[in-house]
């Protein structure tokens, strides 16, 4: 798909990077490195559409007119706690013993942003993936944790990865979103700027 804008990605993750390689955009990556705390007192979509535009008003500081900037945030959240990154071991196995067998929310937060005569113009979207884990055995726990280290993922696990194949029974929503990267939300935002 060819747009008028050129596409900066602000990620470094290679999951939404493959994302929109999926869709068939050119784009260029400008990783982020911002600090992701959000005030306490907001919901599970306040904090995705909050976190997405920090990214996305950072990423807008090297937009130049004729680009486009895209951001996005995911977060797990279960009875109205924010499950953020694990640090270690311990935190991804903490975070997995209290999903497993119950039910979850996957949120996501996705910002376009464009310059238009030197002014910022950002969209932000949110969505919402239910997520059901089955009961998840501490051998399974620590082999996962050992073999696919989910330090870099919301709530210590990657749907896409053997965990998800094992042990998620079913969701309510866009799996892509749980990857990283709500792609229909993503292609509705992007038809505008469409050639």
């Amino acid at each position: 798909m060819k747009l008028t804008h050129e596409i900066i990605l602000g990620s470094q993750s290679p999951r939404r990077a493959a994302f929109l390689t999926s869709l068939g955009l050119d784009f260029r990556t400008l990783p982020l490195d911002i600090d992701e705390s959000a005030p306490a007192h907001l919901s599970g979509m306040e904090v995705a559409a909050y976190v997405s535009e920090l990214k996305a008003k950072a990423l807008c500081t090297h937009l130049k007119s004729g680009q486009l900037g895209i951001t996005s945030d995911t977060e797990v959240w279960q009875n109205k706690h924010r499950f953020g990154k694990p640090t270690d071991e311990a935190s991804a196995r903490e975070m997995l013993v209290a999903l497993s067998g119950t039910t979850h929310e996957v949120i996501s937060g996705l910002s376009l942003v464009t310059i238009d005569n030197g002014t910022p113009l950002l969209t932000t979207e949110t969505s919402l993936v239910t997520v059901y884990f089955s009961e998840i055995p501490d051998w399974a726990i620590d082999y996962y944790i050992k073999h696919y280290k989910p330090f870099d993922k919301a709530g210590a696990y990657g749907i896409q990865e053997w965990i998800g194949a094992g042990f998620i029974n079913r969701i309510e929503g866009n799996y892509n979103s749980v990857v990283g990267l709500d792609t229909a939300t993503l292609l509705r935002l992007l038809l505008p700027y469409r050639k």
